[in-house]
């Protein structure tokens, strides 16, 4: 197979003071569309159209993939909804392979569309003309702690690149690469280093076909808005070596949010979502590619060099540390099935290994498990558990804030003793000036009105409070920048006393905690869009004294 190579030195000669040249594709609605891509043969165009009234989720759907199809005058047709490849939760397409008969999509699928407690990439197959039940992708050490997930699928089909939030990214969301393996199996995600990744965010890349010209998004480099378009080339046969990202410029970067620019092969048309003068959130675009910006040079007949790494149980640690889960009537059983759990502990300040504890209760009366497993040197930790139960995690180590979490495999579609569940954890250290984001504190809209369930993390920081009699900590309420200033500012105030007053009503001295409401003055995140601006809204705490 042949493909186009693209040059890097044209692609950087791009104009700044060029007029916006986006022109809105006709099939966008009020909605919030992104991620475009055409399949290989280039007649059906995809995309993601979020919390639309059609979605499996109806409005409150994060994300459906959709489709239009090209007409004969090359308009594009009314845009209908790819059902077999959507649940009501986010569905994306990451791109084809084999001829167009194989697709991967973002996210894990679940029988009678049970949420999913994983974050991933699945594939499915064509068979019949119909999309088959989509398959979780196995990758080894996959893990995130962003609720955004974007990814890009070489022409190849051999390489991937990734949007994650993991154990050695650089601050927020990072650009990893990942490789189809000889026997069919991926290697695991690989950063791609600081030439590319900011201590901000990183996201939607698409790789060119010369598998060299690399194309992101980030509000990390000098930009015209929230997020624009950059370009980047590979430098030797690495994946850690890049040029300097240069800005698309101002024929397709705007004042607002430029996400997933997508080239293909021999198309007159850069694809790519914005919100300057969109319809909705985000409008699909196009952007006419001219020769003077954009050069085939040449065809080449070979596929860039795909690094082999072997991804077996072998190439892990050799001495990883594993308890056995305790005896009960269902494990007696020659057909019990167990999940493999296992993961790193890191150093959330530093990212480094550290020595941690895993312990491991059943959380149902009928099933009895309470163990716990240590870490090796590497910070690697192995655990076997039965299917279909659920677990309580904690994760404690000397000198850190315990962390916990929950494993409902009782919620997940049948498992065999192939599944592995792969969960890293970064503990925070309990030193002045630790802030701890308290993500399930939950409010009531515009209120300081706590959900239920927010007693829950709550009463974890009890529990470090009380365990830590010296610790004096500021609770601190936080909102986008949406609305009044003055408002906000009076309610993540109220936010603040809220949790204060929960704290105190616990057991906890007055003295010991100090609350303080800074409205929108800092966010953490970009406020241009609605998922950014969700972290933007939340309570943390600071560690003052210890």
């Amino acid at each position: 197979m042949k493909y186009w190579i693209f040059s890097a030195f044209v692609l950087v000669c791009i104009h700044v003071n060029a007029q916006n040249e986006l022109e809105k594709l006709p099939i966008n609605s009020q909605a919030n569309e992104q991620n475009p891509i055409l399949s290989p043969d280039g007649q059906t165009l995809y995309f993601v159209r979020q919390n639309h009234a059609e979605n499996e989720g109806k409005s409150r759907d994060s994300g459906d993939i959709w489709s239009s199809q090209k007409q004969a005058d090359g308009s594009w047709s009314e845009p209908k909804n790819e059902r077999a490849l959507n649940n009501q939760f986010f569905n994306s397409i990451v791109g084809f392979a084999e001829g167009g008969n194989k697709v991967y999509l973002v996210g894990h699928y679940l029988d009678n569309d049970k949420k999913p407690m994983t974050q991933g990439v699945s594939y499915a197959r064509k068979e019949g003309g119909s999309w088959s039940k989509p398959k979780a992708l196995k990758i080894p050490y996959f893990y995130t702690k962003s609720e955004h997930l974007s990814a890009s699928l070489h022409s190849s089909g051999q390489i991937m690149v990734l949007t994650l939030q993991s154990y050695d990214t650089k601050g927020a969301e990072d650009l990893y690469v990942l490789f189809r393996q000889g026997d069919g199996s991926w290697s695991e995600p690989k950063n791609l280093g600081s030439d590319i990744n900011t201590p901000y965010q990183e996201m939607t890349p698409y790789l060119a076909p010369d598998g060299k010209t690399l194309f992101f998004a980030s509000n990390g480099y000098e930009g015209f808005g929230s997020r624009d378009i950059f370009m980047s080339v590979r430098l030797g046969e690495g994946w850690n070596k890049w040029s300097n990202p240069k800005n698309l410029g101002a024929r397709v970067n705007t004042e607002g949010t430029e996400l997933y620019y997508y080239l293909p092969t021999e198309s007159e048309y850069a694809y790519l979502s914005s919100t300057q003068n969109s319809d909705g959130l985000g409008d699909l675009n196009r952007v006419r590619v001219i020769p003077e910006e954009v050069e085939m040079l040449e065809e080449v007949a070979d596929i860039p060099e795909i690094p082999e790494e072997d991804v077996t149980i072998e190439d892990e640690p050799e001495e990883v540390a594993t308890t056995e889960v305790a005896t009960s009537e269902a494990e007696e059983e020659e057909d019990t099935n167990l999940v493999e759990f296992r993961g790193q502990v890191m150093n959330q300040k530093t990212g480094e290994i550290i020595n941690a504890e895993i312990i491991l209760t059943s959380l149902k009366n009928d099933f009895s498990l309470n163990q716990s497993s240590s870490v090796d040197d590497d910070g690697f930790f192995t655990v076997n558990l039965v299917a279909e139960q659920d677990y309580e995690v904690s994760v404690e180590a000397d000198g850190f804030i315990r962390k916990k979490d929950k494993i409902l495999l009782s919620q997940k579609a049948p498992i065999d003793n192939s599944d592995i569940i792969v969960r890293n954890f970064s503990l925070s250290p309990i030193e002045v000036g630790t802030t701890v984001n308290l993500e399930n504190v939950l409010f009531d809209r515009g209120t300081s009105e706590m959900l239920s369930g927010s007693s829950e993390t709550l009463d974890e920081v009890v529990e470090f409070l009380n365990e830590n009699p010296n610790v004096v900590i500021e609770v601190s309420g936080h909102t986008d920048n949406r609305g009044r200033p003055d408002l906000n500012l009076i309610l993540s105030q109220e936010r603040a006393e809220a949790v204060k007053r929960y704290l105190v009503e616990q057991g906890i001295k007055s003295e010991r905690i100090q609350e303080k409401g800074y409205g929108g003055t800092k966010p953490i995140a970009s406020n241009a869009i609605e998922e950014e601006r969700q972290k933007n809204r939340r309570v943390e705490f600071t560690i003052l004294e210890k």
